[in-house]
């Protein structure tokens, strides 16, 4: 059964990608802030504020220490690995923000600029070679360059396929995805 989330602190916590996904180290098994630090590639300072956060919110529970020379390290444990957030705790900004999927796209729009400071100066609204309606900027970047960071962006206005055809992709995209998410380090 999952974790019915009842403190507003909480909802907001979980509701916002970056900050949810700190949990996740947590919520496998017993760890420090070190392992939080080490697993999001943040300073243990931040770590250390998001653990307090989580604890605040009573999303994570104290559940040992590891003892060393000098100051035993602290160990914590989320208290589900399921959450269910009463739509009304979860701040309308945030779930305009989780909808529009709009953390990816920053993310997105950060990568390409890394890439590129010089894209998304002009938003493009294009009919792609497939019929489909796209946002873009004015020069779509060669994703399979080699050089190009490994990102892959499927935002359009529609892709329209049957049903048989549109479950059969659902199906195969799912499995890709599980595929490769087998592989990531950072589980």
């Amino acid at each position: 059964m999952a974790y019915l989330v009842e403190h507003p602190l909480a909802a907001r916590l979980l509701a916002d990608p970056d900050l949810a996904v700190c949990l996740k180290p947590f919520m496998k098994g017993p760890a420090t802030v070190k392992d939080l630090a080490q697993a999001r590639g943040i300073s243990l300072q931040r770590a250390h504020y998001r653990v307090g956060l989580f604890l605040k919110a009573g999303l994570l529970e104290p559940v040992g220490v590891r003892r060393r020379r000098g100051r035993p390290i602290r160990l914590y444990r989320a208290v589900d690995t399921d959450f269910r957030i009463p739509r009304k705790l979860v701040p309308e900004r945030a779930l305009r923000a989780l909808e529009a999927a709009q953390s990816w796209q920053e993310e997105w729009q950060k990568a390409l600029e890394a890439h590129d400071p010089g894209y998304g100066a002009v938003l493009r609204v294009f009919l792609n070679p497939e019929g489909l309606l796209e946002f873009g900027s004015e020069e779509e970047p060669d994703i399979l360059a080699e050089d190009f960071p490994p990102l892959l962006n499927l935002w359009s206005a529609g892709l329209y396929l049957r049903r048989e055809e549109a479950k059969a992709l659902q199906r195969e995209l799912l499995g890709l995805y599980h595929r490769y998410a087998a592989l990531s380090p950072v589980r």
